[in-house]
């Protein structure tokens, strides 16, 4: 049919010729951002997915940041626990040889000004260890401190580091191994002035004695050096304990008594401890004297070390095999994010060549599909 004011064929070649515009942008714009999904037009379900996989990635990458934040942690309470034992390690060394009767009383002072420098040095350490402003060793809550590090990408998938409390590096606080000046300590005698009086007031804190003060009353010899002062022992019921010089000459005894300010008459002079004390000669329930046995409580130090070391090396270990675990689930994610949101190229550009060629024979065609009104004419003539 021959008419003038519809010309369906050119209609038809401009819709071709959109198609195929759209088209064209469409591969220039995946070309030049590099991903298939552009907006949720383009894949509407790879797009929300994308966007799941994109959280969890993100999510996951900086989990693997807090486990390394939690190796650092470790590493540097670790560490500091390595100083302690060399520390302990010394102090262990020179416990051994204080205990050489062969000792001057010179060489007890050196001795003893070396080890009281060391449970220092060790207080200190305990003290000052600081993880981004985080005391790690210093805990004086009555529980074990425990540092949450988010390891994962979802609610509650953390791994814990416990460090024991306060009292688990100070061997008397709770009455097991630890570390602490208090306790890793030698008898030092020294002879003092004649007294009158030889007491030490003791808190009873067992049951089965009474809750208000007693007093020791001592047993003193009348002969050049005797009797000795013994403070901040533990009362025991019938406690006895025999106490030595450090020069192994000279001994006195202690009787347990109720009674406080009892007079002990003669020209007597006490033997008071000073320096460094092991266990501080407290009474064990048994009546024998805490403290004998300075090695075993040096060991007993010496194993909190090393079982807080050994749960720290562990937690680094773990760190490590998660953050191993997290990098190979990144790499996953991302691959299959790649998959289904990047532009394949290869058939991005074939895409945009089709379009292109298209375009070209679209509008070619166009120009011809606007010539067939003219016809129109030569039936008018």
């Amino acid at each position: 049919m021959a008419v003038i004011n519809t010309n369906s064929l050119s209609l038809l070649t401009q819709n071709n010729l959109n198609k195929s515009q759209s088209s064209l942008g469409t591969a220039i714009e995946r070309l030049s951002s590099g991903l298939r999904i552009n907006s949720a037009k383009d894949d509407a379900a790879g797009q929300a997915i994308a966007n799941r996989f994109t959280s969890n990635i993100n999510g996951l990458t900086v989990a693997a940041r807090n486990a390394n934040d939690g190796i650092s942690l470790s590493q540097t309470a670790e560490g500091a626990l390595g100083e302690i034992n060399n520390n302990l390690q010394r102090v262990r060394d020179l416990t051994v040889q204080a205990q050489n009767s062969s000792n001057s009383a010179s060489d007890i002072d050196s001795i003893q000004s070396e080890v009281n420098q060391r449970m220092e040095e060790i207080n200190r350490v305990t003290k000052q260890t600081d993880f981004n402003g985080i005391k790690v060793l210093d805990n004086r809550t009555a529980t074990d401190s425990s540092y949450d590090f988010q390891v994962g990408s979802k609610d509650n998938e953390q791994i814990s580091i416990a460090i024991g409390k306060s009292s688990g590096w100070n061997l008397a606080a709770a009455g097991t191994g630890g570390v602490s000046g208090d306790t890793i300590n030698t008898y030092k005698f020294t002879t003092t002035t004649a007294l009158d009086t030889a007491k030490t007031a003791v808190t009873t804190k067992t049951t089965d004695l009474a809750t208000a003060e007693k007093a020791y009353q001592k047993a003193v010899a009348d002969d050049a050096a005797n009797g000795t002062t013994l403070a901040d022992a533990t009362a025991r019921d019938a406690a006895k304990t025999a106490l030595t010089t450090a020069n192994g000459t000279y001994t006195t005894a202690l009787k347990a008594s109720t009674d406080a300010g009892e007079a002990v008459n003669g020209n007597a002079r006490t033997v008071a401890a000073e320096g460094f004390d092991v266990l501080k000669g407290q009474v064990a329930a048994d009546g024998t004297a805490a403290g004998t046995t300075p090695l075993a409580d040096i060991d007993k130090a010496l194993k909190a070390v090393d079982t807080q070391r050994s749960v720290l090396g562990a937690s680094q270990n773990r760190f490590e095999s998660t953050i191993t675990n997290l990098n190979n689930t990144v790499n996953n994610l991302t691959s299959a994010r790649s998959r289904i949101q990047d532009a394949d190229y290869s058939t991005e550009v074939s895409n945009m060549s089709r379009a292109q060629i298209l375009q070209q024979a679209g509008t070619s065609v166009l120009a011809q599909a606007n010539q067939v009104p003219q016809t129109v004419l030569s039936l008018l003539r």
